[in-house]
């Protein structure tokens, strides 16, 4: 796995985005990405965003950016959860 700069924890873009860490989750619009944790330093907005991305993205919370990817995974229905 090839790791850049944009996707280490810690990491924060020209926009004020910072990787918070890596979700391990796959993407659901960008075929062979990976989610990463990511949070705006100005609104403290909460988001998923793809790696190849991070670099330039943008706050969908406060800036008009695109929205973000979903940081948990739904749960499958079973007899136990309600």
């Amino acid at each position: 796995m090839t790791n850049f700069n944009s996707t280490i924890p810690g990491f924060k873009n020209q926009n004020g985005q910072e990787v918070i860490s890596r979700t391990g989750l796959r993407s659901k619009t960008f075929p062979g990405q990976t989610i990463y944790h990511i949070r705006c330093e100005e609104c403290g907005h909460n988001y998923g965003s793809n790696g190849c991305d991070m670099h330039l993205r943008r706050c969908p919370g406060h800036d008009g950016a695109a929205e973000g990817e979903r940081l948990l995974m739904e749960r499958a229905p079973n007899l136990f959860y309600c």
